[in-house]
């Protein structure tokens, strides 16, 4: 005879249900944490410590990066599968090199060593806070399908609400762009399971277009 699992207990292979409530909440810390996305606002966090946009921008780099620490040191268990071996680990070979070049074609204001920082930090905490943990998070109680579909429409949301006057939907191109794109990295997260591609060719993405 099978007993019945414990109240509180989850049986391997299934599902949580989640309530819209939940689902909600976990979209309102999601959004806060993305706030807090390095160089994201002209007058993010780092501009209550400093009016200097340089002196700002390491401000909030180094607040991401310290709770980046913290939540790596707080999900071991997703960190298992999101950072597993994989032959997609090569492909940080390219981000590598392009980081080599950059400052043979930097032209930017910001310093060069701030830029490879704040851009390295930034794209691991936009691709583990949503393709990472939330998308984790959703695994355990969605289908892929809505999996899918959440991850993207919160990685638009997140480039909406906080840079309407790019990704708001009056800009249809631009947002239905930043759409795709959710999709896309989603897609790539939800097959491959780790995150190695994703972080390299965002990574590279922003070693390549420095000019």
């Amino acid at each position: 005879m099978t007993m019945p699992p414990k109240t509180g207990t989850t049986i391997p292979g299934t599902r949580t249900r989640l309530s819209w409530t939940m689902l909600g909440l976990a979209a309102l810390t999601w959004l806060g944490l993305w706030y807090l996305t390095p160089g994201l606002l002209a007058n993010g966090a780092g501009k209550f410590f400093t009016s200097d946009a340089d002196v700002s921008i390491l401000i909030e780099t180094i607040m991401a990066f310290i709770i980046v620490i913290v939540l790596l040191l707080a999900h071991p268990r997703y960190n298992r599968v999101l950072f597993a071996r994989s032959w997609s680990s090569w492909l940080y070979a390219l981000p590598l090199v392009l980081a080599f070049t950059v400052p043979f074609r930097y032209e930017l204001e910001a310093p060069v060593a701030l830029y490879m920082f704040w851009m390295t930090v930034s794209v691991f905490w936009q691709n583990y806070l949503t393709f990472g943990l939330l998308q984790s998070y959703l695994r355990e109680r969605l289908p892929p399908w809505g999996v899918l579909a959440a991850s993207a429409v919160m990685f638009w949301l997140g480039h909406a609400v906080f840079l309407p006057q790019s990704f708001a939907p009056v800009h249809v191109l631009p947002s239905l762009s930043i759409l795709a794109l959710g999709f896309v990295l989603a897609s790539l997260r939800l097959g491959l399971k780790t995150l190695h591609l994703n972080l390299a060719l965002h990574l590279s993405f922003y070693f390549f277009l420095v000019a």
